[in-house]
């Protein structure tokens, strides 16, 4: 629940030279839209900027999070893209789409604590461990076109579906997931069996996101082109835990291997394929150069290129049916 007694935060675009050209003050509701489109609460007509780029929302004790919707070209917060919630403090600034565009978020409050008194441990991580996690992300191809083409009420309806499906593929295969960002998931496979079956798993879910995302395209009469996905998936070691105290804790999954996931995902697109798999996880699968192709990908952040194999849903289809055979 919000902190109604919270004074109002504010918005501001900025121009070239650091000056507020523009303000938005963030009090008549909990959750604002920012976009190119103009059912947006905030708009911004600049065309590197997506239709319904990215959410604001005020949770508890008046915290803001920003959320990227999706967008092409992403939603930064002091210099850094951002993939999942991320809480905002006041002085924050915000490249919407490209750094032509940038906001600052001013809020003159510090969100209080709830009354109840907590040991400071606990309160900062009720669990954390690290565990070897193989982690899938999908997320759906063009998404910014498609919200274009068949308008914000149709893509909400797509996405309350797709999200649905996709939920009850990743318990079919014993996943579990960790977030839905926008038009993206992020599952993880963390058990006692055995690595090689964990990844088998992801594989099996991605192709079956892949075959339910075509199905779900083609009951929309409007689409220009078919409805599809892109994935990756990654294994290695993250730390695993109920973090973070701003509003309440969420058990997630950090880590440079999630990172790399997000990053390898954002790259299938751009090569043409629709899986990529990190070489930790090639690793442990078996033929795996027989199926799949190894590449090397320059990823920021990282002062080498990257080694991963790519592959089509169909070739990865192939691969399944062998291992099954």
């Amino acid at each position: 629940m919000s902190d109604q007694t919270a004074p109002p935060a504010t918005l501001a675009l900025m121009d070239s030279k650091g000056s507020a050209i523009e303000e938005w003050e963030l009090s008549a509701k909990n959750t604002y839209y920012i976009g190119r489109g103009k059912n947006n609460d905030i708009t911004l007509p600049f065309s590197w900027i997506s239709r319904q780029h990215a959410m604001l929302q005020m949770e508890e004790y008046g915290v803001y999070n920003i959320i990227d919707l999706g967008s092409s070209n992403g939603t930064m917060v002091n210099g850094r893209r951002q993939h999942a919630a991320t809480r905002l403090h006041s002085g924050d600034k915000l490249q919407i789409g490209s750094d032509k565009t940038t906001l600052v978020f001013l809020h003159d409050y510090t969100p209080e604590p709830p009354t109840e008194q907590f040991d400071i441990e606990e309160e900062t991580v009720a669990f954390l461990q690290t565990e070897l996690v193989t982690i899938l992300v999908c997320d759906i191809c063009n998404f910014t076109s498609l919200s274009e083409n068949i308008g914000v009420e149709s893509v909400s309806n797509i996405l309350a579906a797709w999200s649905k499906k996709v939920n009850e593929l990743v318990e079919h295969n014993n996943g579990s997931i960790d977030k839905f960002i926008g038009d993206a998931v992020m599952a993880t496979w963390v058990g006692n069996d055995s690595q090689e079956q964990k990844i088998l798993q992801a594989m099996r879910t991605s192709l079956s996101i892949s075959e339910m995302t075509a199905l779900l395209g083609d009951k929309v009469a409007d689409l220009s082109t078919p409805l599809k996905v892109g994935g990756a998936i990654n294994t290695g070691e993250a730390v695993m835990g109920n973090i973070g105290v701003d509003g309440g804790r969420d058990f997630t999954v950090v880590g440079d291997v999630v990172n790399l996931t997000f990053r390898l995902e954002e790259l299938t697109n751009k090569v043409g394929v629709d899986l990529l798999l990190g070489a930790t996880t090639s690793d442990y699968l078996e033929q795996c150069p027989d199926y799949f192709t190894r590449c090397k990908y320059v990823i920021k952040g990282k002062k080498e290129p990257v080694a991963a194999f790519g592959c089509s849903f169909e070739q990865l289809r192939e691969y399944l049916q062998n291992k099954t055979s």
